[in-house]
């Protein structure tokens, strides 16, 4: 059983809105935070009964200041490892500048982390752009739809009228496959 200290990525962080608690306090408060850090929202504590005993969990809570100490209690009974991280105000707007705060500050649970959180863009999968050959045969051309392609910007030599044409490249025709392709 590893402790979660709050200076330390978990393996599972968790966004609790206490009940009671309308989706404002959801959508409006914690945007920016959701944005930045990624949470998983729960709407009750049981779901962490769910995460294997030997994963680090932290919680977040946005709850006001007569349920916070209760959610802290079942946390800590259903799983006393885990870090207990309640964002405590009795208005929205003051919800919202502390979980603004935070992003904006690369601090998920309000103090600086021990090693930092990747950047968003290295978060993002990588997906390669078609592009247009330089030189005429080249490769594929490909062309967004409802795009007119542009025409080669050096023009090709023209050949005398005297020379012997030149044999065009042929491409062999596409043939399916003799069979599965996973051996079946």
């Amino acid at each position: 059983m590893q402790i979660q200290t709050p200076d330390t990525l978990p393996d599972y962080h968790f966004l609790l809105i206490a009940p009671g608690l309308g989706a404002e306090w959801l959508f409006d408060t914690a945007r920016a935070y959701f944005d930045r850090f990624r949470p998983t929202i729960i709407p009750d504590l049981g779901f962490i009964q769910l995460v294997p005993p030997d994963r680090r969990i932290a919680i977040t809570t946005i709850a006001r200041r007569d349920l916070a100490p209760t959610l802290g209690v079942q946390i800590s009974q259903l799983r006393p490892e885990a870090l207990y991280d309640p964002v405590v105000h009795d208005s929205a707007s003051d919800v919202r500048n502390t979980l603004d705060q935070r992003a904006a500050m690369n601090q998920p649970f309000g103090i600086p982390l021990a090693q930092p959180t990747p950047d968003q863009s290295s978060l993002l999968p990588s997906i390669p752009t078609p592009l247009l050959p330089t030189q005429p045969g080249d490769g594929w051309v490909t062309v967004t739809p409802g795009q007119t392609p542009t025409p080669p910007s050096t023009p090709e030599p023209a050949q005398p009228t005297n020379a012997p044409a030149q044999p065009q490249e042929t491409i062999p025709p596409v043939v399916p496959t003799p069979g599965s392709l996973i051996g079946g």
